[in-house]
């Protein structure tokens, strides 16, 4: 019995417990049997749990990671931190994490809700396992342009398209290159009604659905001819460690100057900022210090992740397990009127 408290109360506690746990019965019945109030009845299950009355005890299945999970949301704010179990070659664990956020997806989206695609081989796995078991009147609008050398799975326009196949919504493609030749000619694109209209509505959405691309010679942005090998080395130069939505950070966080930026047709890093509810997907063995800096960059709100890029991170970071404080929250939504 718990030393603080009084025999008749663990009696009481014990049995309003039984009822509610074991018999199944609600809170409002509760109330009835024992004369209470319902709040009161609610009251005293909870005093039941932190007094020791009742231990709850979760049997979750090996492959579920509640502990790592719970360290990404603590050491870099998210809103939440979903990470699938490790697999072992590539492919299938790029599968597994497309799995995950399309559950997430399937969960969390509703009617009205406009989403924000970016590119990448992760995101463009995810529309094989998006299956809402309703339809859902979503918008699905591209936040970047492509690139006619980047196979369709991985091209936003491709992407939104397939999603919103298998929900019944509809999508908003973005008809531009990625990069362009010069800030001269992006200018002119988005001066462009369709372009900067589509923008605008990627700019306005209330989920954005993104990868998290790395900075080495084989990565999208390169095998897509958006930048060459030489830029590439110039950024990995100046700091770089990956993007999101062609935007580069370092490992810090910190967004790098690069000219290219001026070339790059996609919703900017503040852009995302202003995103309520931005989810990011990762699966590649190399993505460690991209995934740190892009979470550094104060953009992420969810993370869906393999189990070991997730124990990559928290390394590199010296948080949790190393027992080192946790980087400043980065991350602050803004309410828009």
């Amino acid at each position: 019995m718990p030393e603080d408290l009084r025999q008749d109360d663990v009696e009481l506690l014990a049995r309003i417990a039984h009822r509610y746990y074991v018999d199944d019965r609600t809170q409002e019945e509760i109330a009835r049997e024992f004369a209470l109030s319902r709040p009161k009845v609610q009251r005293l299950l909870e005093r039941a749990r932190w007094s020791g009355v009742v231990d709850i005890r979760i049997q979750a299945p090996p492959w579920l990671h509640l502990d790592l999970e719970d360290a990404l949301r603590n050491a870099f704010h998210l809103s939440d931190a979903i990470v699938s179990p490790s697999r072992p070659d590539a492919q299938s664990q790029r599968e597994a994490v497309a799995r995950s956020a399309a559950q997430y997806l399937e969960r969390h989206l509703r009617d009205g809700t406009v989403v924000a695609v970016s590119h990448g081989r992760d995101t463009g796995e995810i529309p094989r396992f998006f299956r809402p078991g309703r339809r859902l009147d979503c918008t699905f609008v591209s936040a970047m342009g492509g690139s006619p050398r980047v196979d369709n799975p991985t091209n936003p326009n491709e992407i939104c398209r397939a999603l919103a196949d298998h929900c019944g919504g509809r999508a908003e493609s973005l008809y531009a290159p990625a990069y362009v030749e010069s800030a001269e000619v992006r200018d002119q694109l988005l001066r462009q009604e369709a372009i900067a209209q589509t923008l605008g509505v990627a700019g306005r959405a209330g989920v954005a659905l993104v990868g998290i691309g790395g900075t080495d010679d084989g990565c999208t942005m390169v095998r897509g001819g958006c930048l060459s090998t030489d830029e590439m080395a110039r950024l990995r130069r100046q700091g770089a460690v990956g993007d999101v939505l062609g935007n580069y950070v370092d490992i810090e966080g910190h967004l790098i100057a690069a000219p290219h930026r001026d070339r790059l047709v996609a919703l900017s890093v503040e852009d995302l900022r202003r995103i309520e509810t931005v989810v990011a997907v990762a699966s590649e063995a190399e993505k460690p210090r991209a995934i740190l800096g892009v979470l550094r960059a104060g953009v992420i709100d969810v993370l869906v992740v393999d189990e070991t890029n997730a124990r990559a991170i928290l390394d590199l970071a010296g948080t949790a397990e190393a027992g080192q404080p946790a980087p400043p929250e980065p991350r602050r939504n803004v309410q828009r009127g």
